[in-house]
């Protein structure tokens, strides 16, 4: 049975059927994006904290946006060279097409990539510090973990009925154990190797025992046979204080507290949030100290001087407040650091650099491309930190749904083309004109994700 309208338009709308159903379907993309835009815009007007700007890689996005576009110019060629029956030009273009939508995913990736492995620590004060975990000999990062030592006990705690938490230490306490494996005197003594098998027989007969005496739930105590450590990192527990450490399977370890700081090169210390930014916690003698903090009142007051020289009328009255302008709010009070120690006196703002600013160490800075300062933060005086995901703040929230959502978009759009290139030869030869219409479809959704790029461009990385 042939379908109607595949090739010829329909007397009704003087299109053929696939362009009646891409405009409809291109119309409900525009209310998605369209409402998702107007939310940044909303969140962006409401923010009650210093909305980032100019935080994304502006070049990276840029030549993004050069790729897109040749990418719509060679989609509209492949299109136009199938119409002449230039069947060569045609997979060339179509191919180029495809080539470039590879080339903005990975060039997104990279992005994202660069964002999972940078992190903003904010401190009791409101000062955050931005950076990066160390790294070991072979450049992996090394994650931020709490160290619990001398573990003696698990108490653990075995719902009798099916349950959201249910303790589980094999999976969620032993992979943690720094060291070997540790083994376990059971409550009538024996000792034991635990694994899902030994647990599982330890649990039943303590449910069986539970349930017999009709309680809710059963609790089981481990002893170690000897003290073992753990290393966990802050997402997989609950909760731990100087002598217990609480599993997220609700299991209760009983020992010491070795050590809970974090360690993190500095490459930015964020005081916009601070009253008196010069007093940031950032520059205590025992983090960054005194030279920093110099480097940044000096850098600060340049931005603000340089900024009322710029807003001074002939009548010496400023024309722009100071507190409005989010980019000098930005400038002088977000300041970048470059090197491992603080810039030469009159180096910090950028007028002249002083011989250690910008000069990578022999280990470029643990595989990031300078020598930051390291700092070891208290546990006391960090109360949140989180690298640049959703977690972190809105704007990151809202940047990932987007670009999330625009490079699926892009992801199916260079599928369905690749499809014509390579399995519709058939089509091909059989009706050109047939796979043309396919063809200018798929471009018509195509020019519609490069659109929706042409816009988040601006919105988040220039604006």
């Amino acid at each position: 049975m042939e379908i109607p309208y595949t090739v010829h338009p329909r007397p009704d709308t003087g299109l053929y059927n696939a362009k009646v159903g891409i405009w409809l379907f291109l119309a409900s993309e525009v209310m998605l994006f369209g409402g998702l835009f107007s939310a940044y815009i909303f969140l962006r007007v409401g923010a009650d904290y210093p909305w980032p700007v100019h935080d994304l890689d502006v070049t990276l996005g840029f030549w993004n946006t050069i790729v897109l576009i040749a990418s719509s110019v060679t989609v509209v060629m492949a299109w136009a060279c199938l119409k002449l029956r230039k069947f060569g030009w045609y997979r060339i273009n179509m191919a180029i097409t495809v080539l470039c939508a590879a080339v903005f995913m990975v060039n997104k990736s990279l992005e994202y990539s660069a964002k999972f492995k940078h992190y903003a620590v904010k401190l009791t004060d409101g000062t955050i510090l931005t950076g990066h975990m160390p790294e070991d000999e072979h450049g992996h990062t090394i994650p931020y973990t709490v160290k619990f030592g001398e573990v003696s006990e698990l108490n653990l705690t075995l719902p009798v009925k099916k349950s959201a938490v249910a303790a589980d230490p094999v999976n969620h306490v032993l992979p943690h154990v720094d060291g070997a494996a540790p083994k376990f005197k059971t409550p009538d003594g024996k000792e034991v190797t635990l694994d899902e098998a030994t647990f599982a027989e330890l649990s039943a007969a303590e449910i069986a025992k539970a349930k017999a005496a009709k309680k809710d739930s059963a609790s089981l105590k481990l002893t170690a046979s000897a003290p073992f450590k753990v290393a966990i990192k802050p997402s997989q527990m609950f909760g731990y204080t100087d002598t217990t450490l609480t599993f997220r399977d609700g299991t209760v370890a009983t020992g010491k507290l070795i050590d809970d700081k974090m360690t993190l090169l500095v490459d930015g210390v964020d005081a916009r949030a601070v009253a008196q930014s010069e007093k940031s916690l950032a520059f205590d003698h025992k983090y960054l100290g005194e030279g920093w903090q110099k480097a940044f009142v000096a850098n600060r007051d340049h931005h603000i001087a340089e900024f009322e020289k710029k807003y001074t009328d002939e009548s010496g009255k400023l024309t722009r407040e100071k507190s409005k302008s989010a980019t000098l709010q930005k400038e002088s009070l977000f300041y970048k650091l470059h090197s491992s120690t603080p810039p030469a006196e009159g180096a910090a703002h950028g007028e002249k650099h002083g011989a250690e600013a910008h000069a990578p160490s022999a280990g470029h800075g643990g595989g990031h491309g300078h020598d930051y300062p390291t700092v070891v933060l208290d546990k006391k005086d960090i109360t949140f930190f989180s690298n640049f995901t959703p977690k972190l703040n809105t704007y990151y929230a809202i940047y990932f749904t987007l670009t999330g959502l625009h490079g699926a978009h892009v992801v199916a759009g260079a599928l369905v083309l690749l499809y014509f290139l390579v399995f519709d030869n058939k089509l091909l030869k059989k009706d050109p004109e047939h796979l043309a219409n396919r063809v200018e479809v798929g471009g018509l959704f195509w020019h519609f994700v490069d659109l929706v790029w042409i816009f988040l461009f601006p919105l988040l990385y220039l604006l």
